[in-house]
Formats: structure tokens, sequence, C-alpha cells
């Protein structure tokens, strides 16, 4: 019996290992997560031993050399014992997950609950909510907004997504199709915030919502806003409504549209400019800048948009841009412009068409070394301006200029060549000149004697520089005028305008070295000029008109000039000090300069004298024949031969104060408590402060002239109060006796009476200061400050700064800076000439005086009001000639603002409530009306 159950143990024993081995045999061949034979086998690259085992052993295994292998790329050689197969249900990436407070896992149904502060990422999704769950079975993630114990939501369940972010009270997305529902939603797209209270989202581009409110406001309770009730958004792309009505403060307004249509594009799209409604007296009602943007391509866009007015008036513009990088860009417009004011048949009847040209273009030097390019055109009909609508800047423009160059340098040599064309205009006087072409070719200051490798002190010789200068200019003047007036056509006066000359000069320089211990300086100068002309003019005096008429006669006429001359330069120091702790001391610098010229005569037929007035009270002026046209009369002393001294005294004062406390040193300009930021503190504790920047005068004495030897004196002075005030002074007084016609005569103001230095001909005295709070945010300020320059220096904007710059100063209220409470700006400008026949300014009720100030300012009467002025006032007239006031309050999202300009010959006056936000800035509502009061010609 015993024996019996030992071997029915054995069997039993036995049995169950075999069924344990076949039942791990079969889940090895039936798992899943493999698949496939054996791959193929190598031979083994450690040599076997042979050993002669007395009983043959057959080898089941056939081991193949890797020499016989395919080399065929074609067939898979795996080189693992096995191959895994992932799952088509499987994630592309591992989810992370975390939780401040605690997780809490259930691994029957494979979900994960975290609460407190939770986070989960996969991929580029980013999930944080107070309460989240992960289902791992079903690759879902669900979150819950946080509330307080009133019922309100504390915190939102934030996804994020690649540049998407979205903020809901409670979300459902799976991680596999990364599709999703979310409730209390509220995304970004650009600068449009979307809200809605159900969202489905149906791939990665694609979401539809229930309950959408579209707005700008990015508050959670958004000031204003659309609302429909079913949308479809294509994430950066587009959105599109149903039946949409507008909203304020959860206000509906009764005003439905049947579909809304939002572009959500970031960058450059094409698509058509909405329009803004105006009403001009003169013009009627009108549409500005209706038209449309097109994108050409990477490197090219266009614009093209007009303005309609009811009267009859029109304008349109065609606006190419173009960019290429580390190369070049620019932009160009070209505009055509229709005016009818008031209707046919009416006294005041007025109709003209004009047209305007601007083109801006900078090339990149990185390009080309070297070799630069640069354009800026601003060419117009001499009344585009004047009959622009509702624009007061541009009305009162009366200049306008162009330049083009084109310059070459060569490096390593001392070579440059330049061509340019320039324009100018005087809309006022409807002059335009045109200099085209012009050319210079330069050879910089060599010095032939100087040797390549020099070492020590040069040699005198070592310093003597060669140059040379070379152009030539071409130039058009005509008056934009019918042709029935002058009976000619344009062209033919253009012709008969059309002037050029050419220049040559070689200027030589030594430096010698200092003399008196290094005290004064010496530098010897020598200069030859020629310059060819293409006509000249003749001068007479008309007594009827009691003026002096010009004549051109044709022909080449050869001008030259030669000039030889040294100069003393030196420094002298005074100082005063002081006991006072606080004052050290005051220091006064003077700089006098001498030189010692001469310049021989060698024009001497290229001077007219012409005789003003009749009997005892005529006088004699000159006039140089080849300077043009229109030249003013030339002082003969300084005009022909030359041979004296020129000779001028430079000023500056300065003050040594002993720094407060609390003024750290600085190696910058830096701002004590007295608000003084032109001084630097030394390592003492000292800072010096400049009291005049600079006054002065220079002059001159010819020794050769027969009469009148010595020069007027020029007279300047400069300086700048307590760091705030920038005063400037100048005056011109000449030696001599005037006569009835204000002449000077041979005689000195000095002579035949009582001491008199001369007659002050001319001054002109100028003043202006700034004020400023300091701003709330110095960042936000520093960055507003920082995009206006980068606007303003933008060449792509260039054809569009003036309409800006204009629109900024017609709506001053809708760029005001709520981050500095106040700010003023003044200034002031006085001159004076005296009265003189020759000038055109003889009037026996005319001083010679003129003076105006201009002021503006702005002052926040709250954190979110504000009021600003500016204004032209006219003391010859007392009269205000430009004024214009507005005031506007910050609302948040929205912006209201007020203009009026109620003195002037355009008065103006406009009402604006409009969306900050750039994507809504036609929606505005705009009230405004311009009055013209001047007269055409």
């Amino acid at each position: 019996m015993r024996k019996f159950k030992r071997i029915y143990f054995v069997v039993l024993f036995l049995t169950a290992m075999i069924l344990i081995a076949a039942k791990k045999n079969l889940a090895t061949n039936t798992n899943a997560g493999f698949s496939g034979s054996l791959p193929h086998l190598f031979k083994d690259t450690v040599p076997q031993k042979s050993i002669n085992d007395t009983i043959p052993v057959k080898d089941t295994l056939k081991i193949t050399d890797s020499s016989n292998l395919s080399t065929d790329t074609g067939r898979k050689v795996s080189t693992d014992t096995f191959t895994l197969k992932i799952s088509k249900d499987t994630l592309s990436g591992p989810v992370k997950y975390y939780a401040q407070d605690s997780i809490v896992g259930f691994m029957d149904s494979k979900i994960m609950n975290l609460y407190g502060k939770a986070k989960t990422e996969y991929e580029d999704m980013t999930l944080t909510a107070p309460s989240i769950s992960v289902n791992q079975d079903k690759h879902m993630i669900s979150a819950a907004a946080g509330r307080d114990s009133t019922g309100e939501i504390s915190d939102y369940a934030d996804m994020k997504q690649a540049d998407n972010e979205f903020k809901s009270e409670h979300m459902e997305y799976n991680f596999k199709t990364q599709q999703g529902i979310t409730k209390g939603t509220i995304t970004q797209q650009g600068e449009m915030f979307v809200h809605a209270d159900i969202v489905k989202k149906v791939d990665a581009r694609t979401m539809y919502g229930l309950g959408t409110f579209f707005t700008t406001c990015n508050l959670d309770h958004p000031h204003f806003g659309f609302r429909a009730r079913r949308s479809k958004i294509i994430n950066k792309k587009l959105a599109v409504t149903g039946a949409i009505r507008p909203e304020f403060d959860s206000v509906p307004v009764p005003i439905y549209l049947p579909f809304g249509i939002f572009p959500l594009y970031q960058g450059r799209h094409s698509g058509i400019l909405s329009p803004s409604f105006e009403r001009n007296d003169q013009m009627g009602l009108g549409l500005s800048r209706l038209g449309y943007y097109q994108v050409i391509n990477d490197y090219w866009d266009a614009q093209v948009y007009g303005n309609i007015y009811s009267y009859g008036s029109w304008s349109v513009n065609v606006q190419p841009t173009y960019r290429k990088r580390y190369k070049y860009q620019g932009s160009f417009n070209f505009g055509l412009q229709s005016t009818r004011r008031n209707f046919p048949g009416d006294p005041d009847y007025y109709h003209t068409n004009t047209y305007t040209v601007n083109w801006s273009h900078s090339s990149d030097t990185r390009s080309r070394p070297g070799v630069s390019f640069s354009a800026n055109v601003n060419a117009s009909s001499t009344r585009y301006n004047e009959n622009i609508p509702n624009s007061n800047l541009m009305n009162y423009n009366n200049t306008a200029g162009s330049s083009i160059t084109y310059s070459k340098t060569w490096q390593d040599k001392p070579f440059s060549f330049t061509v340019s064309a320039n324009h100018n205009q005087n809309n006022a006087a409807r002059l335009v000149t045109i200099n085209f072409p012009n050319a210079a070719f330069t050879v910089n200051t060599v010095y032939p004697f100087q040797k390549k490798e020099s070492a020590g002190v040069k040699k005198w010789y070592e310093q003597l520089g060669i140059g040379y200068q070379g152009s030539f200019q071409n130039a058009v003047a005509f008056y934009e005028l019918p042709d029935t007036i002058l009976h000619r056509s344009t062209l033919r006066r253009m012709l008969d305008t059309l002037q050029w000359n050419a220049n040559q000069s070689i200027p030589i320089t030594l430096s010698l070295p200092p003399i008196l211990g290094g005290a004064v300086m010496i530098a010897p100068s020598i200069s030859y000029s020629q310059q060819l002309v293409d006509r000249k003019a003749t001068y007479e005096w008309i007594q009827s008109l009691d003026t002096v008429i010009a004549h051109n006669v044709k022909g080449i006429n050869l001008k030259q000039q030669m000039s030889m001359g040294i100069s003393f330069n030196t420094a002298l120091y005074g100082q005063y000090n002081f006991k006072n702790k606080n004052l050290v001391a005051i220091r006064h610098v003077v700089r006098p300069t001498v030189s010692l010229s001469y310049t021989p005569d060698l024009n001497k037929g290229n001077y007219q004298r012409v005789k003003i007035g009749v009997g005892d009270t005529a006088s004699y002026v000159y006039y140089d024949k080849l300077a043009g046209l229109y030249s003013r009369p030339v002082d003969i002393f300084t005009a022909r031969k030359f041979g004296g001294i020129n000779f001028g005294l430079d000023n500056n004062l300065e003050m040594k104060v002993r720094a407060k406390k609390g003024k750290k040193q600085s190696g910058s300009d830096s701002t004590d408590t007295d608000g003084n930021s032109d001084s630097k503190v030394d390592e003492n504790g000292f800072k010096k402060i400049r009291l005049i920047d600079g006054f002065g005068f220079t002059s001159s004495y010819n020794m050769f002239a027969d009469s009148m030897k010595l020069s007027p004196f020029n007279l300047y002075f400069r300086t700048n109060l307590f760091d705030k005030i920038n005063l400037s002074a100048n005056g011109i007084i000449t030696p001599y006796r005037l006569d009835a016609n204000g002449i000077p005569t041979k005689n000195y103001a000095w002579q035949g009476g009582r001491f008199n230095i001369g007659t002050l001909t001319s001054a002109s005295v100028s003043m202006s200061t700034s004020f400023q709070s300091k701003p709330k945010d110095a960042n936000k300020a520093k960055q507003r400050q920082e995009m206006i320059n980068q606007q303003m220096n933008d060449p792509m904007l260039q054809a569009d700064q003036q309409r800006l710059l204009e629109y900024m100063q017609q709506n001053p209220a809708e760029f005001v800076d709520f981050n500095t409470p106040w700010s003023i700006n003044l200034s002031y400008s006085l001159t004076y000439t005296r009265p003189s026949r020759v000038t055109g300014a003889y009037n026996a009720q005319y001083n010679g005086i003129t003076s105006s100030t201009s002021f503006n300012g702005s002052f926040n009467l709250t954190p979110k009001w504000n009021f600003s002025v500016n204004g032209y006032y006219d003391f010859n007239t007392n009269k205000i000639q430009t004024f214009s006031m507005s005031i506007s309050r910050d609302l948040h999202c929205w912006q209201l603002s007020v203009n009026v300009t109620p003195v002037g010959i355009y008065r103006y006056f406009n009402f604006t409530i409009s969306p900050k936000a750039g994507l809504l800035q036609d929606l505005k509502i705009n009230r405004n009306r311009s009055f013209y009061n001047g007269t055409s010609y």
C-alpha cells in the first residue's frame, strides 16, 4: 500500500509538470505581442574547440555561414530574436500627470482621478484644472473648473495645445482622435476672444460652437460683442456664424444680420478694405478708403482704394509694397484726385484734377558692400494737398521734397561715386524745382609722402594731404500754372529754365605740429575750384515797379576760385573758486579762432553793379551774374578778391557743484533730485552743470577791398536752462551806416558821432520747453515709444506716414497715452528783419518784427478721462491761427473721443467711439463735419 502511494505521488507530480509546461508553451505561442519565426542564425565569432565525443550526436540546428547570406537589400533581416507588434489603440506617447492634493486610481476601470491643482501632459497638450479624470482604457480625459462658496468659478480648466488655449467650466477630450466637447469655454483667436456655451472639437483645426459670443474685450464678462446661436470656427483662419446681433454690457441690440464672418488670419492675407463714412461741406457725403488688399507672393503685396463723394469728387490710389530680406524693401503709391466743390453754376463752384506719386526704397548694405541705393519720392500737383478733405495737416503742408541716390564706394580705395535726383516744390507759390541728373566723384584725402609702415613721430611733409571733388548738376524750375496764363506749355517752360553746371575742386591740407608748448594748433590749407555754367543773368532796376528785373543770357561761362590760408586755434581757461561747500567753482572757456586767407579775384567780369533809386537817394548793389536768375544781391567785399583775416570767439560757461546725497556715480547722464540730467557725478561726488553752452561772434576783414573791408558780425547764443528750456538766439550786425533805402554805405557806424558798433539788420530768438509727469508704468512707456519709432522708421510705411500723421493730428484723442498723467509743450519764436527795398520788405507800416507761439498739452482729468489742446498764436495779428481740443474716455476695450477745431481756415468737428482692437477698427460710430473758410486760386 505504501509502495502504491509512492508510485501514485510520482505519477501525479510528473503529470502536473507536463501540464504546467504545456500551458506555458501554449501561452507563448498564442501571445498577440509576438509573431514570426526565429531569425537567421549567424556564425559564432568565438571558435569552439573540437571534442571527440564517443557518442556522436546529430545537431538539429543548422549554422549558416554569413558569407553565404544574400546581400539583397530588399529582403528584411531581423536583428532581434522577437518582433513587437504595437496595438492600433496604443497612444503615440506617454501621458504625464501630477496633482498637488491626491491621486486616486481604479485598476479595474483604469481610471485615475487627480485633485488639487492637477496637471496632465501629452505631447503638445497641457491641461491644468482643480480636478482631472484620466480614463486610460478609452483614452479620455475630463476636467472641471473650481467654484467658491458662492458658486462662482474661481479657477477654470485650462487646456493649451500648440498655440491654442481653451478656458472652460468643463471639458472632455480624447487623446487619440483629438476630439472633445467643452462647456462654458473661452478661447482666443488672434485679437478675437470667443465665448461659447458648448464647443465641439471635431479635429485639430475645426470646432463647432453653440451659443457663441465674439468680442475683442479680454474680460471674462466682456463689455461688448456679437452673439450668434451657431458658429463654425476654423482655427487661425475663419469663423462663420448664422444670424448674429451685437450686445453691449449684456444688453442686446435689436439689429440682426443674416450671417457673420470673422477673419482670424495671422499675418498677411487678401481681403476687402472696409470704408468709413465722411461728410464735407464742399464735397458732400462720402465713402473713404474703400478698396481691396491683395497678397501677390512672399515678396509683393498691393492695395487699391479710393474715396467717392456725393457732389462728384473722387480719388483712387494704387499702393504696392515689396520686401526681400537682407536685400531691399520699399513701397510705391500713385494717386489720382478729381475735386468738385459745390454745384455747377454756383459762383463758388470749383473743379480740378490732381495727382500724387510717392516712392520709398532702401537697400541692405549687407547684400552689396560698398553699394547703396535709396529713394524717398514725394511729388504731387501743387493743389493736391489743399484738396484732401478733412485734413488740416495736409491742407497746410505747402512744401514737398524728393531724393533718389545711388552711391558706390570702392573698398580699400579712396574713391566714391554718387548719382542723385532731387525735387522740391512750393505749393503756395506753385513753384517746382527738379535737379536731375546730379553726379559727384570724390577722391578722399590721400597722403602721397606718407610711408606705408612708419614708426615714431611723423615728418611734417608726411601730413600733406591732397583730395579731389568733381560734380555735375542739372536743374529745371517752373511754375505749375495753366498754359493759358503764361501762353506757353509746361514743357516749353521747363526747357526755358533748364540749367546745368559742372564743378571740380582740389583741396590740399597740411597738419603742422602745435606751437607754444602745444597751446596753439596750426593748420594751413590751399584749394582750387572751377565751375562751368550754361547761362548768366543781367539785372536792371525798373523804377515804375520799384524792383530789380533779371534776364537770362545763354552761353558757357567759367567761374573759378582759388584760396590759401592758415588757421590758429587755442583755448583759454578761467576759473573762480568759491568757499561755499555746495558751489565749488565757475569756469569760463574762451576759444579764439584766427585765420589768414587769400582769395585772388579770378572773376572780375562776373559781377554787375545795379543802381537802385534816383537822385540823391540812389544807391548801388552788386549781383553775381552766374549765381542764377533768382539770386539775391551779394556783398562785393566778400564775393570778389579777398585777402585778410577771419576771426571769431566762442565761449562757454560751466559750474561745478557738490552733488546731493543719494546721488550715485554714473558713467552716463543721470538725473538728480532737482531733475538735472545734463551732468555727470565724478568719483569725488562733484558734478558739472553747463550754464551757457555757447556764445560768441564771427567776422572777417578784407584788406584788398576798396571799401567796406569789415564784414558784418554774426552773433549767436545757445543754452539749456535748468535742463528744461532750450534757448537760442542769433543776429547780424552791419558795422556801416545805412541810407534811406536801408542799404549800407561806405562809412563805419562809429565815425562822425557817438560810438556805435553798427546796426542790427536781422535777429531771431527761439525758445522751447516741455514738461511731463513720470509714466505710471515705465516699461509700458518704453514699449510704446519703441513701437512708435519702429512704425515711423519702417520703409514699408513711408507711403502711409503722411496719412498716419494727418490722422493722428486730426484725431489726437484716439492716440492718448493714459500712462502719462500730464504733459505740456511750449515754443516761442521772434524774428526781426530791418526793412529794406533790396530785401523786398520795405514798407512804412512794417517794423520787421514777427513773433508767434505754439502750445500743446495733455491732462488726465481722471485715470480714464483725458483732455488735450494744441494751438498756434500769431502776435502780429493778435489772433489764434489754429486751435484744436479733444477729450477722450478709456472704455477698456473701447475708446470714445471728441475732437474740435473751432479756429482756422479749415474748421473741423469729430465724434468717434470705436474698439481699440485693430481687427474691429472699422466698426466705429463716427460723426464729423468740416468747414472751409479759405479761397481757391
